[in-house]
């Protein structure tokens, strides 16, 4: 697994309530929150690989099994946020949750390395009591082989 970029919901400020979303194609949706210059609001891009080993040409399908984990709500100062509503660009797999498996074949693999590039989005939710913060919230996604089939 390789991160590629974090999910990010760009830069904004919020007076008592808000959240921002983002989905995985990128698409922003905001509700009572003021933008604000700076860092643009972006989906998180993951890539998984598969390294074969060796050159050969054999046809492969690998089917791989990825979970994601993020905490469900964090404290910064005076400002709670709690991320949800995840989403991604994966075939069967538009709507998750932390925690939840997602399966995903490398199919027609011929190379020594066979990758896929995925999206994921989510909504931030902000409750504002003092300040202000800058939020970073981990999202990690494990992977592991569950089948390799030669075709």
């Amino acid at each position: 697994m390789r991160n590629q970029s974090d999910l990010s919901f760009g830069t904004f400020m919020v007076v008592d309530k808000g959240s921002r979303s983002v989905s995985a194609t990128g698409a922003v949706a905001d509700r009572a929150i003021v933008t604000l210059e700076g860092r643009q609001p972006s989906p998180a891009r993951f890539t998984v690989e598969y390294d074969r080993g060796n050159e050969s040409k054999q046809v492969l399908e690998v089917t791989i099994e990825l979970v994601m984990s993020a905490p469900s709500s964090v404290r910064f100062g005076g400002v709670d946020a709690r991320l949800s509503a995840f989403e991604t660009d994966l075939p069967g797999h538009s709507r998750v949750t932390s925690g939840e498996a997602m399966t995903v074949r490398l199919t027609n693999c011929r190379t020594r390395v066979c990758s896929r590039t995925f999206a994921i989005g989510g909504r931030l939710d902000l409750t504002r009591s003092f300040g202000g913060a800058k939020i970073d919230i981990p999202i990690i996604v494990d992977a592991r082989i569950t089948g390799s089939e030669r075709l």
